[in-house]
């Protein structure tokens, strides 16, 4: 029965997220990634404060182990590519290659932490990537485990704004959520480039958004904006 995980790695784990993000403003959000043989040929979008098409992509080509970056589609500021590139030495990807999972969604921002939501064809696999991880000094945060059928059956779809998500997910990579905060809600703001009230709202209707999701029947109406 396939399985899902959720779990947080540094950057440091993560060379490609490091060589993407890393020192930068850039957001990076992976559609799909499947490792195959020597290569690993991700689809992502890239977007941020200030983001420069043109440097990030010749700073990406610069790398000695990427052989072609293609813009692919862009949808307002935000800018899908396709990579190809030869994996390192990193043990993590091959982790996965090992025991056939994929990268169903990943996200990274600067130095944050990356966050991914991992698929494998059984519990067995997960746990051969856990030993696979811990054999070989990977480490990571392991959050939820569920199969795709509890997905369909306990949990509704969870629809959220393309902007509430990105500020719901900026504010729980720079430990705004945590107690006390590690970031102001101006400081937040700015990262965004919108003002203290627009952002606060954001958060406000996302957080409403998904507990009325999540905790309630799927009939119930949803607060968007």
């Amino acid at each position: 029965m396939a399985v899902v995980t959720e779990l947080s790695m540094s950057p440091s784990d993560f060379p490609l997220g490091e060589l993407l993000t890393v020192g930068t403003t850039t957001h990076i959000e992976f559609e799909r990634v499947v490792p195959v043989g020597e290569n690993v040929v991700p689809l992502f979008w890239a977007w941020g404060e200030d983001f420069d098409a043109e440097e990030f992509e010749r700073r990406v080509l610069d790398s000695p182990y990427v052989t072609d970056l293609s813009e692919l589609d862009r949808i307002e500021d935000r800018i899908l590519y396709l990579l190809n590139w030869e994996i390192p030495d990193e043990a993590f990807l091959e982790g996965l290659q090992e025991t056939d999972g994929i990268i169903r969604t990943a996200h990274g921002y600067d130095g944050e932490n990356w966050s991914f939501e991992l698929l494998f064809p059984s519990y067995d696999d997960l746990s051969a990537f856990h030993n696979y991880s811990r054999d070989n000094d990977v480490d990571y945060t392991l959050g939820r485990v569920y199969t795709l059928r509890e997905v369909g059956k306990t949990q509704p779809a969870i629809s959220l704004t393309d902007e509430q998500r990105d500020a719901l997910l900026l504010a729980l990579q720079h430990g705004y959520f945590e107690s006390p905060s590690h970031i102001t809600l101006d400081d937040l703001a700015k990262e965004l480039d919108i003002s203290q009230q627009a952002l606060s709202e954001r958060i406000r209707r996302g957080n409403k958004a998904l507990l009325e999701q999540t905790l309630l029947d799927a009939d119930d109406t949803t607060d968007r904006g």
